[in-house]
């Protein structure tokens, strides 16, 4: 089969429904192709005219001189089957459909699409689209795309690939990088992706040599594995790959039987895939177009620590605000930086960041090219952070800065600028696009840049997940769901820890399994019917004596009755209460696309409350266990506190990672499941964790 490299770089191109007419899909894709001096041999179809713009035209494709290596077309839907099939028999490599309404429209376009596909593969062609913009190719000077985008004087070629699975959204990306001095090297709408999908063109940016960084606009994942796969390929290729994906606010819970479906959705599991594999997600796709840039600009440069420089001491305490809520740190100055500064700024004007307003009122006119080099020639310092206010000369001061950065003692670090006037920056702007510098225009874009950067920057390459010592295989349960007490048997089997438990029928069985088990007691209903027990009365906490116990049972036998009168109730569950410093959740499932999760959170009642969790692939290693679990806002609850002892951080990897393996176990044997653990208490260090409570549902794949 002919490699994307060749189809994407032909030697002839035939535009069906070509025109001069640029109200037209194929008048405005037929002038662009020729506007941007694409070198190889052009065939314009259009039975009604002899020539269009000083070209030949030919009847039908098969009135070309040779087979086109690839055709583009914008035809009524009726009519792509039989060209596509005309094509295919001719010898054409490849093709692009620009035509919509086919499985984008329901059923009965999906079939003629299917039928399309057929048509082209019978002969070994390849196809992209239906429902696309097409393709534009700086590093080809290849243009088959009909947005008025395009209509420039020339391509600005960058190494930047771009895969999308909105045409719409290219074209208007293109036009807006195109604004700020943004190039690639081939941007590719992917529309249906009947034939060739996302990951064709992925797979193919990461081996070519004109693109160092690849981006994409992500509506759906077709092949899970192969994304696994080419996110690991990017990565040992050193090629960034960033990527923004629609339908985040999609939580997938699925009536949510427990929170831990509703928080380890569709989105979050991919999310949770990205954060292992290193391919960065970004809310914003200008902002990922500029990171690209600026990681074109600075290849490999890592960005943990900033220094900010900026007009304004308010530009100043703004900026250094918005770091912290990103979670980026302020690079702490050397006693020598701050020395050399001192020499030229007012007392305490010489920290970071660097308010230049603060100078000394005799210093020197290029203090901008000082500064620059001197904040970014500390050791501490990864990227510095300008950001312009409107002042006498803002282009003037800006290329100060740029000289400044651009000295050998500054060592080549990167820089970002914020340009926050309007159209007195301009001619800065203007400057910066020049000097393929990257800036934005405001605080909320360069924070997103910034956040992506540094997500890039510390990806710690995941462990060989290890299997606990002496934990053994699942015996797989039965299918169904699974209450409290089979569920912790599960769990206990696989080494978690959980609380004992008697199941009771009534109060005379509770004080004789009270006596067994010891007080303070839990009293808790059992009932397949009811998923969380204290929304309807039906947990009873610190039960000191018979006497409470069983006033306590009646009062739960009544609130249910109300609350959840049709729930079958199959019993009371007595239990040892379990003390703690701290309850989290978690949980496990399986995700249709990319399989077992592990879920990780603030637990107890404020579960819905924070939505404090981790989403981690499972099985997990230790070490990404516990990273999760540092980066919980929840996890400084988990270290010393106002004389409490740290809590015992090790019973909760231990926890995570057995979970882990058991969801692996589950998934191998062709289970679909739930599986939550909440609360989970924690103790005090070295004194472990306990679950106790816990429910779980198994089934067929597809049937959870």
């Amino acid at each position: 089969m002919t490699p994307l490299k060749t189809l994407l770089n032909p030697r002839s191109v035939a535009v069906i429904g070509a025109s001069e007419d640029q109200t037209k899909f194929g008048g405005r894709l037929y002038k662009t192709l020729l506007q941007h001096q694409y070198d190889g041999a052009v065939y314009p179809i259009n039975p009604g005219r002899d020539t269009l713009f000083g070209l030949k035209t030919f009847p039908s494709i098969d009135a070309t001189p040779q087979a086109p290596d690839m055709v583009v077309m914008a035809l009524p839907r009726e009519k792509v089957k039989a060209e596509i099939a005309a094509c295919a028999a001719r010898g054409t490599k490849a093709g692009i459909i620009i035509t919509s309404k086919f499985s984008d429209a329901g059923p009965e376009g999906l079939a003629l699409e299917r039928e399309v596909v057929a048509a082209a593969q019978e002969h070994g062609m390849r196809l992209i689209g239906p429902n696309c913009l097409g393709l534009i190719s700086p590093a080809n000077k290849l243009v088959l795309c009909s947005s008025p985008a395009l209509n420039v004087p020339s391509l600005i070629e960058a190494p930047i690939g771009f895969v999308s699975q909105s045409g719409a959204l290219m074209g208007t990306l293109f036009d807006r990088s195109y604004g700020m001095g943004i190039g690639f090297s081939h941007c590719v709408s992917v529309g249906n992706q009947a034939d060739l999908e996302l990951c064709d063109f992925v797979e193919f940016l990461i081996e070519d040599e004109r693109t160092q960084v690849i981006c994409s606009y992500v509506e759906g994942i077709k092949s899970a594995p192969r994304f696994v796969e080419l996110a690991r390929r990017a990565r040992a290729a050193g090629k960034p790959w960033l990527m923004v994906k629609a339908g985040a606010s999609d939580d997938g819970s699925r009536a949510a039987y427990s929170h831990t479906a509703s928080m380890a959705g569709d989105f979050a599991a991919l999310k949770a895939i990205c954060e292992r594999e290193n391919v960065v997600m970004m809310e914003d796709p200008l902002n990922m177009l500029s990171l690209a840039r600026a990681m074109v600009r600075y290849p490999k440069r890592r960005v943990r620590d900033v220094a900010i420089l900026t007009t304004s001491g308010g530009g100043g305490a703004i900026s250094a605000d918005q770091l912290s809520h990103a979670g980026i740190d302020l690079t702490r100055f050397s006693e020598a930086t701050k020395a050399t500064l001192a020499e030229h700024y007012s007392e305490g004007q010489a920290g970071n960041p660097i308010d230049i307003g603060g100078r000394k009122s005799d210093a020197r006119p290029d203090l901008g090219v000082v500064t620059a080099e001197v904040a970014l020639a500390d050791p501490a310092t990864d990227l510095a952070l300008m950001v312009l206010t409107t002042a006498p000369d803002v282009p003037g001061f800006t290329r100060q800065l740029a000289d400044g950065a651009e000295r050998p003692a500054a060592g080549g670090k990167p820089t970002l600028y914020v340009m926050l006037p309007g159209r007195v920056a301009e001619p800065a702007r203007k400057m910066l696009v020049e000097r393929s510098l990257p800036y934005v225009d405001t605080l909320a874009e360069a924070m997103d840049i910034l956040r992506g950067w540094k997500a890039w920057s510390i990806h710690e390459e995941p462990g060989t997940p290890q299997r606990p010592a002496g934990m053994p295989a699942t015996e797989v349960p039965a299918d169904g769901t699974l209450g409290e007490g089979p569920s912790k048997a599960l769990l206990g089997r696989a080494g978690l820890p959980v609380n004992q438990e008697r199941v009771v029928a009534d109060a005379q069985a509770a004080v004789a399994a009270a006596g067994e088990l010891g007080y303070p007691l839990v009293l808790k209903v059992v009932s397949p019917d009811i998923a969380h027990k204290s929304d309807v009365g039906g947990v009873a906490l610190n039960i000191a004596d018979a006497d409470d116990l069983r006033q306590r049972l009646a009062a739960m036998q009544a609130s249910v009755a109300q609350a959840a009168p049709k729930a079958r109730i199959e019993g009371y569950s007595l239990q040892k209460q379990e003390s703690g410093e701290l309850e989290l959740i978690v949980g496990a499932r399986r995700d249709a696309q990319f399989g077992a999760q592990v879920v990780v959170g603030a637990g107890g009642v404020l579960v819905e409350l924070l939505k404090d969790v981790a989403v981690l692939p499972a099985p997990v290693d230790a070490a990404s266990a516990r990273r999760a679990v540092d980066a919980l806002k929840v996890a400084p609850l988990l270290r010393p506190y106002r004389g409490r002892g740290a809590l015992d951080v090790e019973a909760v990897v231990d926890a995570i990672v057995r979970l882990g393996w058991l969801a692996h176990d589950l998934e191998a044997s062709g289970r679909d499941f739930e599986i939550e653990v909440n609360p989970l208490k924690v103790k005090l260090a070295g004194q472990g964790a306990v679950a106790v409570d816990a429910r779980a549902r198994i089934g067929e794949m597809g049937e959870v």
